[in-house]
């Protein structure tokens, strides 16, 4: 895993101080990481994950994949929203809405077969960041 941190480093251009300082540990844990003394546990794990939001997590505690979370393709994300056949007859899955304007939250119920399309999908992070999503032309 060090190495993967190495490479966090490398690839945010970031030092292992400013590294430390940003998920929030002691500079020191860091050092002792990355000269193989110590073993990062599940909080430290967690701090990147939380502060690097685009980091991988699979890649992170395995090396499996790429760095960054992959981008998600045009129908992937509500793929099992989809029809599905039971009994002769079509169940359409509801999917619930939440709707937030500045602190006042509503929320409505409505059936997949609407005429709505999704036209954009924005996620926001705990460190005021936002990743956008689009569906392909």
């Amino acid at each position: 895993m060090k190495d993967r941190i190495r490479e966090i480093l490398k690839h945010e251009k970031l030092t292992s101080a400013q590294f430390a300082d940003k998920i929030g540990v002691q500079r020191s844990s860091i050092s002792h990481i990355l000269s193989g003394r110590n073993k990062p546990g599940f909080d430290f794990i967690q701090k990147i994950l939380l502060n690097f939001p685009v980091i991988d997590a699979e890649w992170l505690i395995t090396g499996n994949g790429g760095i960054y979370k992959k981008s998600i393709k045009s129908g992937e994300l509500f793929s099992k929203f989809e029809e599905v056949q039971h009994d002769k007859s079509t169940i359409k899955p509801k999917i619930e809405e939440r709707i937030v304007y500045g602190s006042e939250t509503s929320e409505t119920t409505f059936t997949a077969n609407n005429n709505r399309k999704i036209e954009k999908i924005l996620v926001f992070y705990s460190d005021k960041t936002f990743r956008e999503y689009e569906p392909e032309k």
